[in-house]
């Protein structure tokens, strides 16, 4: 038997060979970034070891950095193979600028500030070892689990599902775990209270849910959470999916989807919201990147209003309608100049960059690594723990008293344990090079599987390009921890899981 191939795996030759091509150039763009990330590595290593206390050179490896995390982006242009551009890989070699290097370039942030330059370049050389790790990995198991990832995944191009019936799923999704929540809560105003008060008074930073920190029997509503979270990608499937926009049913399903975007919102948590709006943005940019230079000076700007949008929640995380109706007010009573702003320069910076310092500094020399506590505690995350009383603590949900000491040995005070260093940090914590490895082997995996999406996506069939989407996302906003991105991906696996069944069981 000859072994199974991607063009044997292709309905028609012509998109045999586009598939083929297109998967082969993932590959290659991982092999770029293989070299890059090595390099880059070289060139830390030696500028924290040789100019250890100067910040010229700390902020020259940053920026040396930041540029590599373009060459997966940068091969795929130069080879115009532009739906590379739109895969889990591109995404998540950018991902490294925005959660950690930013921080040390730009002046004003805590890194910059308070972190020793040898620090930093350490750091730096651990995150491209992450890359360099997660890369390698990609490249090494591409055909062992891109083949098998397109087989898998072949059911989707099957659902042929249509406007209607999303449209109408779209809106179940919406109103079911409503009605069963206020059900739950016994209380219209307890419902009103955790869909817009976000992390105040009681408040869901989550959707629906309000849960403490340490899981209860409310873990048991989680899954109707996750399902009213699929709301924006099945209203927007059913708006693509619809010969005439104007037809008034997928026109609610979507919109129904943007009052979910707009609860998130107001729950105060960036990342959440972003997992329900990326779907949005993803056919947004997924169908329309070839429009010209009017859909690109657009969808720039949407950026930039999006970081306008994430500043706003992290500047007040609760009552947001209350900062709607009044910005200036709600700026002046916080001693802002303003509610938020649109400049990237400007907006808020998670600390993960000056928090991997601090690890760096006290790993291993006067801490010693910790091991996989809580990688496992991530992964039994969704087990309750009124089945699972002894269920693994995550760090981040222990009280003040539990700090690490690695924080306190610090300038800054953190009020809080929950904190995020981005994955490189939780692996480095773990156990230094040899944790590298095993994270990056499992986002080297991950993003494996799903860009076997790319050929179907390819295809702009709405339901895989709408699963690329929410992968993308996935790939993008995990790397701002392992938890991120294992409870991001609920959702999606219920999808899957529930439009596989409908298929096995010849429903769809």
């Amino acid at each position: 038997m000859k072994p199974l191939t991607l063009t044997a795996l292709a309905p028609r030759p012509d998109a045999a060979e586009a598939a083929a091509t297109t998967q082969v150039a993932l590959r290659q763009a991982a092999w770029v970034g293989v070299v890059c990330q090595f390099w880059v590595g070289v060139l830390c290593l030696a500028g924290s070891i040789l100019l250890a206390e100067s910040g010229g050179m700390t902020v020259l490896c940053g920026v040396v950095a930041s540029i590599s995390c373009f060459a997966p982006l940068v091969y795929a242009i130069v080879r115009r193979q532009w739906v590379v551009l739109f895969s889990c890989l591109t995404i998540f070699n950018l991902a490294p600028i925005w959660f950690l290097y930013l921080e040390i370039i730009l002046p004003g942030h805590d890194a910059y500030l308070y972190s020793r330059p040898m620090y930093k370049m350490e750091a730096v050389f651990w995150a491209a070892a992450f890359q360099f790790f997660s890369n390698l990995i990609y490249l090494l198991f591409w055909h062992r689990v891109t083949v098998p990832s397109i087989r898998i995944f072949s059911f989707l191009k099957a659902v042929n599902l249509s406007a209607r019936f999303y449209s109408i799923t779209a809106i179940l999704t919406f109103t079911v775990p409503l009605v069963a929540f206020w059900v739950y809560y016994g209380s219209g105003e307890i419902l009103w209270v955790a869909l817009t008060a976000g992390r105040a008074e009681g408040g869901s930073g989550g959707g629906l849910l309000v849960q403490d920190t340490i899981g209860s029997v409310s873990s048991y509503m989680l899954p109707l959470n996750w399902v009213w979270q699929l709301t924006p990608l099945l209203g927007t499937i059913a708006f693509v999916s619809t010969e005439h926009k104007g037809q008034p049913l997928p026109l609610v399903a979507f919109s129904a989807g943007l009052l979910v975007v707009f609860e998130f919102f107001l729950g105060g948590s960036r990342s959440i919201m972003m997992s329900v709006v990326a779907p949005v943005l993803f056919f947004y940019f997924y169908y329309n990147w070839d429009k010209g230079l009017r859909f690109w000076i657009t969808a720039g700007s949407l950026l930039f209003v999006l970081i306008g949008v994430m500043e706003l929640q992290v500047r007040f995380r609760s009552n947001l309608l209350e900062v709607l109706a009044d910005p200036d007010k709600a700026a002046h009573s916080r001693g802002l100049a303003s509610a938020t702003t649109f400049d990237p320069t400007q907006s808020h910076r998670d600390n993960n960059m000056y928090l991997f310092c601090l690890m760096v500094q006290g790993y291993p020399d006067r801490y010693p690594y910790e091991g996989f506590n809580n990688f496992f505690a991530t992964l039994a995350n969704p087990v309750p723990r009124a089945i699972w009383p002894g269920k693994p603590v995550l760090n981040g949900a222990n009280d003040i008293s539990h700090q690490a000491q690695f924080v306190l040995d610090g300038p800054l005070l953190m009020g809080t344990t929950s904190l995020t260093y981005s994955v490189v940090g939780e692996a480095y914590q773990a156990g230094g090079m040899w944790a590298m490895l095993v994270y990056g082997a499992v986002y080297g995996v991950f993003m494996l599987v799903f860009d076997g999406l790319v050929y179907y996506a390819s295809q702009r069939q709405a339901l895989s390009v709408g699963v690329l989407g929410v992968s993308v996302f996935l790939s993008f906003w995990g790397y701002r921890s392992f938890f991120g991105l294992v409870t991001f991906i609920y959702p999606l696996l219920l999808l899957l899981l529930v439009l596989y069944a409908c298929k096995a069981l010849k429903l769809v």
